[in-house]
């Protein structure tokens, strides 16, 4: 089979740093920050001042909330390089094109037929979409609240809920009545940070995919390429092929 490959672009090269950018942001900025909740956490947790109970609670619903923003934060960077990519590819490809236009307010769908028409492979093919997708309905849900994304997280994702979905049963329920679950709200969302550095892998993954196919797409490939992409091609877990990805 023959591996797949598109018309290169100067987008493509300037993608080349866009899994280092999202994995320094995962180990430089979000697992300190996290870490040092946690250690503020537990620094409460064995307080003997009066206080101590209510802000070790307040410091719990800090460290919450900051996995939700850490999550849109991802979100949103993950987003702003995908369009950014997808406009570079249009202005080289497709100069003059409506297609340009769309890609300023296209939402995910339309995100997705734009790079099917742009790069000639659909995005759902990359083994990292399926955690994308779900960073994208995490994402509208922590800018909108609870809507259509969250109700998706809520079937498909429920370990983004670890904790609060059980309540004792009400004072005026009858005896031996079970606990009752509480609704799958944003509000009530807790991110495991494991689901964090999910996201971080599938961004990396995905901007690494797309510097393999650029790398297999340049025509005139020096010896030195020619070796480090067959070597690759037999290491690989995905590579595309023109029979299925080609337009």
């Amino acid at each position: 089979m023959t591996p797949f490959r598109w018309k290169n672009c100067y987008a493509d090269v300037l993608t080349s740093k866009h899994d280092l950018t999202i994995e320094s942001y995962l180990n430089d900025v979000i697992v300190p920050a996290l870490d040092t909740l946690g250690e503020k956490i537990e620094g409460l947790s064995n307080s003997d001042s009066p206080g101590a109970v209510f802000a070790h609670t307040d410091m719990k619903d800090m460290l919450r909330e900051s996995k939700l923003a850490f999550g849109l934060a991802i979100q949103s960077i993950w987003e702003r390089q995908l369009r950014v990519y997808l406009r570079g590819c249009a202005g080289e490809l497709r100069p003059g094109d409506p297609i340009g236009a769309k890609i300023e307010r296209a939402n995910w769908k339309d995100l997705r037929k734009c790079f099917r028409d742009l790069r000639g492979i659909d995005l759902e093919a990359f083994p990292s979409f399926d955690i994308l997708d779900i960073l994208q309905h995490l994402g509208n849900a922590c800018r909108h609240g609870d809507g259509d994304s969250a109700a998706a997280l809520a079937r498909h994702c429920p370990d983004l809920w670890p904790t609060m979905t059980l309540v004792p049963p009400m004072p005026h329920m009858p005896p031996g009545s079970p606990p009752i679950e509480l609704p799958r709200t944003v509000g009530l969302m807790d991110i495991p940070v494991e689901r964090l550095r999910e996201f971080v892998t599938a961004i990396a993954a995905f901007w690494r995919d797309t510097e393999y196919i650029y790398n297999e797409s340049i025509e005139r490939k020096d010896p030195h390429l020619v070796a480090r992409l067959a070597s690759e091609r037999a290491e690989r877990s995905w590579v595309p092929q023109a029979s299925s990805g080609a337009a």
